[in-house]
């Protein structure tokens, strides 16, 4: 576990206990609300894969946040989870335990609500200010331009161990959020590499891979493999790297080569080749002239492949249908550049949601 006091001596009106449940990681956190702003008091930091489920985690932020003030104690707590959420309950989609939000308030003694990851950081957008170069990183078209938001359909994607998606619909007077599971419809490949990749893929698991075995961290491992069954990597340092590391660490690595090894880079040009096609579906199926927004840690890692030679517009504009370019070239799209956007959007979500 890693604690990190943020703002311990941080006023507040309300506070909440919050979590955002990852793949990889597991963040829990005490958010103060105060004038219509949030803030992160406590937070600790746990290995997903080092868990079998949150009471423990919970119960010990909740005695840290006491120890250090008797009134550091929240009267709710609010869990963003990757994966389906029903009853309360969700099954996580890249782990092998489940969060159970009646049982957990129970457990810890105050009410538990559960929410899908992506649902909290539609919630969490709600809390960003787009003029704002420490939260929000505006991404130009290959005009240059970028485009204002209008009072429109907002939409989330997100590759970080998995694929998530989400999207804020709008009624003409706020945001409604809402969950998906768009990271797990079918990819599409669209030129020779992709195409390649996808029948690998497809006779590995003997079934029509998803797009989020493509576009995230879960992404790029296959992608490793891939190109190693395919193509064949480089007798060097930096691969003899990449191949004696954890699977599971590999993405990050092959991030570290790229900027110096040609193979690695073209490894990384495909990654966001596929990444900004399915961010252009999306926005064919939403029209989220309100933002797009790219989320996760793979993103802001490797921002810079993005901008390269304007990589991820130049796939994110392309349409067959010469009606639909303008329609894209319309869109903002946004980096999410605050890792805690996740944190304040189970705040924000847990302060309107619970009756």
């Amino acid at each position: 576990m890693e604690i990190k006091w943020l703002n311990p001596d941080a006023s507040f009106e309300k506070l909440i206990l919050v979590g955002d449940i990852g793949g990889t990681n597991t963040n829990l956190g005490i958010v103060g609300y105060k004038n219509e702003k949030y803030t992160i008091i406590l937070e600790t930091v746990w290995s997903s894969s080092s868990l079998s489920g949150l009471a423990e985690p919970l119960a010990e932020t909740l005695k840290l946040a006491k120890e250090h003030s008797p009134y550091l104690q929240p009267t709710q707590c609010c869990i963003s989870a990757a994966g389906p959420v029903s009853n309360n309950r969700c099954v996580m989609t890249n782990l092998k335990w489940s969060i159970d939000g009646n049982d957990l308030s129970t457990t810890i003694g105050i009410p538990v609500l559960v929410i899908n990851d992506f649902v909290a950081i539609s919630y969490g957008i709600l809390t960003l200010d787009t003029e704002d170069p420490s939260q929000i990183y505006k991404l130009p078209h290959l005009d240059g331009s970028t485009p204002n938001p209008a009072p429109a359909t907002k939409a989330v994607i997100g590759p970080g161990t998995g694929m998530g998606v989400s999207f804020l619909a709008f009624d003409g007077k706020e945001h409604i959020p809402a969950s998906s599971e768009g990271g797990h419809i079918a990819f599409a490949p669209f030129d020779e590499d992709s195409i390649s990749f996808w029948n690998y893929l497809r006779e590995k698991s003997g079934g029509s891979p998803v797009v989020e075995h493509f576009v995230s961290g879960i992404g790029i491992i296959n992608l490793y493999e891939w190109w190693k069954h395919t193509k064949g990597i480089p007798n060097n340092a930096a691969f003899e790297k990449i191949e004696a590391t954890p699977e599971h660490d590999r993405p990050k690595y092959i991030s570290r080569a790229s900027d110096t090894d040609p193979v690695a880079a073209e490894m990384m040009r495909l990654f966001v080749k596929m990444l900004a096609r399915f961010a252009s579906d999306v926005s064919t199926l939403l029209l989220p002239f309100g933002g797009l927004y790219l989320a996760g840690g793979t993103v802001q890692k490797d921002l810079r492949w993005l901008e390269r030679d304007s990589l991820f517009m130049k796939y994110f504009e392309k349409n067959n249908n010469p009606n639909i370019p303008p329609l894209l070239q319309k869109t903002p799209v946004y980096i999410i550049k605050d890792y805690s956007i996740s944190l304040y959007g189970a705040a924000n979500a847990g302060f309107h949601l619970f009756k």
